[in-house]
Order: structure tokens, then sequence, then C-alpha cells
């Protein structure tokens, strides 16, 4: 979640008092926590969160981004009710807090060509990698020629990446078999899958195409955050350098991601419409789109969730051409970057009771967005 840090300043024994405040009507069910440590916690390396009220400790992630085995952040995640003010204590401690299989995790699968891919305890993502565009140029078998994203269906609320591409090397095709835990059945091509990016040439979606480079930047259990760097794409006129930093937390049915763009004040993401026997939901004022589909003898919800600085309008493309019908929308740059976020909601899962309970997470969740919890630090 985007979060507005108001000041900071150390206490007397080592300890911070972060105060937190729900700015809105609605009740936040989950929130990450995001506070820049000063030097003298970032020092210590062992810090623990707690209820300034109960003593309790909240499981905890210390960030750090530069690798240079100084933490600069400390992440936890609250519930907070409408319009509450509540606080917590960042303080040096060794951790009670047993670790789990119930996390977000994201890494490099080379035993499967080149994928990057991700999850929490709601969903999975993944995307290809240049080897995988490689083969399929060099006309060899098992590539992947996209720049789409594809979302793999969780029952479970563990982590299943592991499991699931050991079972594909020892039995290929082993996760597009729903075993219990779910299953790989979302179909990308070259489509957009569920966010990639492109840009329009007049009414023509040019979409890039596979990851070049990656990097993990953290991992667990919270929140997992990476870097992927693609080639430049677009038109002899117009060519388009994109870097995405792609974030997902505990909790959450979205991946964030954050653009940074050379060559173009606009970008577009989308999500692709398969067999086109769905309905489209656009909300302009909440700056949502999501589209809601038979899928399989279920039903998924896939949808694009904007902060409406970034948000430029939306277009549909229907047309009988294969992967090329999407719901778009159309982003503006600002200081060179746009942002957004891209989930889904799958029946089988039963997180949602169906579209209409799903849409209504979307109203919630796109309120969050435009209204972060007010953080005090002292």
């Amino acid at each position: 979640m985007l979060l507005l840090f108001v000041s900071s300043c150390i206490g007397r024994k080592n300890e911070l008092k972060v105060t937190l405040t729900n700015p809105s009507d609605k009740d936040r069910l989950i929130e990450t926590v995001k506070v820049d440590l000063p030097a003298e916690l970032s020092a210590l390396n062992t810090l623990i969160v707690v209820d300034s009220q109960t003593n309790k400790e909240l499981q905890s992630q210390l960030v750090d981004e530069d690798q240079d085995n100084v933490p600069e952040k400390i992440l936890f995640q609250v519930a907070l009710k409408a319009n509450e003010t509540y606080q917590y204590i960042v303080k040096a401690g060794q951790t009670s807090i047993q670790a789990t299989n119930v996390k977000t995790f994201g890494r490099f699968v080379p035993e499967r060509t080149d994928d990057f891919t991700w999850e929490n305890d709601k969903v999975a993502f993944r995307v290809y990698g240049p080897t995988a565009q490689q083969m399929v140029e060099e006309g060899k078998q098992g590539g992947t020629l996209s720049g789409g994203v594809d979302c793999w269906l969780k029952k479970v609320d563990y982590s299943i990446i592991d499991k699931w591409y050991k079972g594909n090397t020892e039995s290929p095709g082993y996760y597009h078999k729903d075993h219990g835990e779910g299953l790989d059945n979302y179909h990308v091509g070259p489509s957009l899958g569920a966010g990639g990016t492109g840009i329009m040439n007049g009414e023509e979606l040019i979409t890039s195409v596979n990851y070049t480079a990656y990097k993990v930047l953290t991992n667990g259990p919270i929140e997992t955050s990476f870097k992927l760097d693609y080639d430049s794409f677009g038109t002899a006129d117009k060519q388009v350098k994109q870097v995405k930093t792609g974030s997902i937390e505990l909790g959450s049915n979205f991946t964030k991601f954050v653009v940074e763009l050379e060559g173009t004040e606009t970008l577009t993401t989308g999500i692709t419409l398969h067999d086109k026997t769905g309905a489209i939901t656009v909300d302009e004022k909440a700056c949502w789109g999501d589209y809601w589909a038979p899928h399989a003898g279920e039903e998924l919800g896939n949808a694009i969730v904007v902060d409406p600085k970034y948000y430029s309008g939306y277009s549909e493309v229907i047309t009988d051409v294969k992967d090329k019908s999407h719901l778009l929308i159309h982003l503006k740059a600002i200081d060179g970057k746009v942002e957004y976020y891209t989930g889904f909601a799958w029946s089988a899962s039963k997180q949602f009771a169906g579209k209409k309970e799903w849409h209504q997470h979307l109203e919630q969740f796109a309120q969050q967005i435009q209204t972060p919890l007010i953080i005090s630090v002292q």
C-alpha cells in the first residue's frame, strides 16, 4: 500500500513509536506499513515490532534494498477500523515468531527455461525471459515469446512455486493439472495477459516482449520485490525503454508495478479477453477496470487498479484475431514513471463469493490507494 510518512526522530531507548491513522470511513482489514529506520536502529540489525497496548509481537521484515547489510526500512502489517488511530513500537530484539511457508516469495527459474515467478498467500504470477524468446526466434520447441503476465491460480495459502516447478521437472505439464492446490491454466500467448505493457500507435497496441534481466530486491515474508529490464520496443519513429519494479505483499490479490520510462509520456497496460465470453466493468472515478469471465469450469476476475494521477482513460479492442482482444488501461507518466496494480480473483480459491464481492473489494482497494494510512514516527 502507499503510505504517508510524516516525521521521524529516535527515542532515548532505541525505540520508535509508530502512530497509524486510518483517514477513511472504511475498515482496513490488512495494510502493510513501511517505516524508514534511523541509523541508530539500522545498525542494530535485530529489530521487532510490538503492539503498544498488548506488547504482543507482530511479524515484521527488515528491508535492505541496496544489499549493504544495513536495513533501510522495517515492514509490518496491521488492521485498522474506520478513522482509528493506533500505536506500535519498533525496538531492538530477537523475534519469537517462527518462520512459515505462508509468505511472499519470488525467484528466477532456470529449470523452466528462464521464467521469473512470484507469489503470496493469495495469488501467483510469472513472466518470461530472454532464453525463452530466443528459442522461439530460432524455431526451437519449448520457448515463449511474450511480454504478458501469467496468472497461476492458487487454492492454498502456502508457497507453491518450488513444489510446482519440481513437479513439472519430474513430470512435464504437472502444473497445468490441479493436484488439489490449483494450477496454471491461464493463457497468455503474445497478449498482455494480466498486466503486461505496451504503447499505442494510433489504435494499434504494440506490446513489449520478454524481460532481458532481473534482480530480486526483497524476498518475504511480508513483501517480495524485484526489478525487470526490457529491450527497447515500439515503431521506427518511436522507441520506448522501460524498467519495471514489481512488488507483492502478503494478503493482497495484487502485484504493484512501478515502470520507469524513456521515449514516451504514456504507457498502456491491460487484460487479455481470451475468448470474449466475459463482462468488462470499468469504474473511471475509482480508476479500475475488470474482466470477469468463465474460466475452465470456474470464474476468473482480472483487474487493473490505478492511482488517479496516472490514469488516462481506457479502451476496448474486440477482434477475431487470437490474443489481440483486450481491455486497455492507458497511463500518463509523471516524472518519467507510471504505477499500476494488477491482480485477480479465481472462484475455486473461495477468496470471494463472486463477481459482486470482488468488485466491492476493488472499490475498497482503490480507496486505500487514494487515501493512504497516515504514519507519524516519534
